[in-house]
This record gives structure tokens, C-alpha cells and sequence, in this order.
């Protein structure tokens, strides 16, 4: 996806105050608390097991793709559960790829760090280690939310031009109403999932 136009940005402007106005006092409740709640997870994780959050974070990303939240949790604590009991990688099984797995592993064990060319998964990591306002998780629910259409899991990534336009337009929507990005996120990614309900269960 090349540089976004001003018509395009004023639209995804509109289409972001249709779903976050459409959300309902649940979603704006569980959204505020998303990334705090994930930042208790990963400190939790530190603390157990002798690491830091920026660490803990990272390999909880690592492993997110088709992975439920929940699941995701308890795969990040089985995997630096194994590494204490120098298990490697093949000895356990999570619910993700096989390369995330070893991504994982060797975040851990050689300090490899997701850089900033991964976009969605940096501004992940630094939404939930650091809970930055300066970074944004823009994943296929931001993009569904932004552009309106029912964007498949194949299409969703956007180059860093429209990447970094989307990033400033959401932060400047958020600040603009007294919240924090990761907030403003989480609260449109809650409305749109249950507003499409159909194309949650494969997403």
C-alpha cells in the first residue's frame, strides 16, 4: 500500500469515530484495561523467571499469530518455563507456527530482538512493555476499522508510509479525547470484532 491520500485519511478519520462511537460500555471498559493488564502479565513473567518485561513481551508477540489471547499467556509462561528446565524448543508444543516456537526461543536464550521493521509486532511490543503512546498496533482489526472492508488475514499488511500515516492520524484521534493510543486501540478493536462477529472466528 503506497502513501495514503488526504481523502483516504479523512475517511479512515471517519470510519475510527463510527466504530469507537460504536462501542459499547463493555468494550471501553476491557480496552482501558488491555495493555495495563497485559504489562501486570509480563512483569509477572520477569519476575518469575529472571528476565525483564521488554523480553517477556517480545516473546508473547512472537507467538500471538493465530493464537488466542488466553492461550497465548499460558504458551509465553510455558516457554520460559521450559528454558528454566533447559528444554528446547521441539520438547514443548504451544498453539502457533512452528517458527514462531523457535522465534521464541531464541528471544530468550540469544536476546534476539524484533526490530522495528516489523512493524505491527515492534509497536506491539512496545505498547505492552513499555505501555507507549508514541506506538501503534495496527493489525488486521485496525485496518478492517480503518478502511471499513472485510480485509483478509493474506492482504492485511500495508507498507511503512501508510503505516506510519495511520500511526500519527490514531494517536492524534486519541490524545484528542483524553486517551492514550493503546487505549483508543484497544476500545475500536473490541467494537469491531463484535460488530463483525462473522469474521471473528477465523481471525
Amino acid at each position: 500500500m503506497k502513501e495514503l491520500t488526504r481523502y483516504q485519511l479523512k475517511k479512515i478519520s471517519k470510519n475510527l469515530d463510527y466504530y469507537f462511537n460504536a462501542a459499547s460500555s463493555k468494550d471501553i471498559k476491557e480496552g482501558l484495561q488491555w495493555y495495563k493488564n497485559a504489562n501486570v502479565i509480563c512483569k509477572d513473567i520477569a519476575e518469575k523467571y529472571n528476565t525483564n518485561v521488554f523480553i517477556a513481551s517480545q516473546v508473547i508477540s512472537a507467538i500471538s499469530p493465530r493464537n488466542k489471547w488466553e492461550q497465548n499467556i499460558k504458551d509465553a509462561y510455558l516457554i520460559f518455563e521450559a528454558i528454566k528446565h533447559n528444554m528446547h524448543p521441539e520438547d514443548i508444543k504451544i498453539c502457533t507456527f512452528h517458527s514462531n516456537k523457535f522465534k521464541a526461543f531464541n528471544i530468550v536464550t540469544n536476546n534476539v530482538q524484533i526490530c522495528e521493521k516489523s512493524l505491527k509486532t515492534y509497536n506491539f511490543v512496545n505498547n505492552i512493555a513499555l505501555l507507549s503512546n508514541d506506538h501503534l498496533t495496527i493489525d488486521i482489526w485496525h485496518l478492517r476499522a480503518c478502511f471499513n472492508e472485510p480485509i483478509n488475514i493474506g492482504s492485511a499488511s500495508i507498507g511503512r508510509l501508510a503505516y506510519n500515516q495511520i500511526k500519527k492520524l490514531t494517536i492524534r484521534k486519541a490524545n484528542k479525547i483524553g486517551l492514550k493510543v493503546y487505549e483508543y486501540q484497544a476500545i475500536i478493536w473490541n467494537s469491531i470484532r463484535n460488530i463483525n462477529t462473522h469474521l471473528t472466528a477465523n481471525n
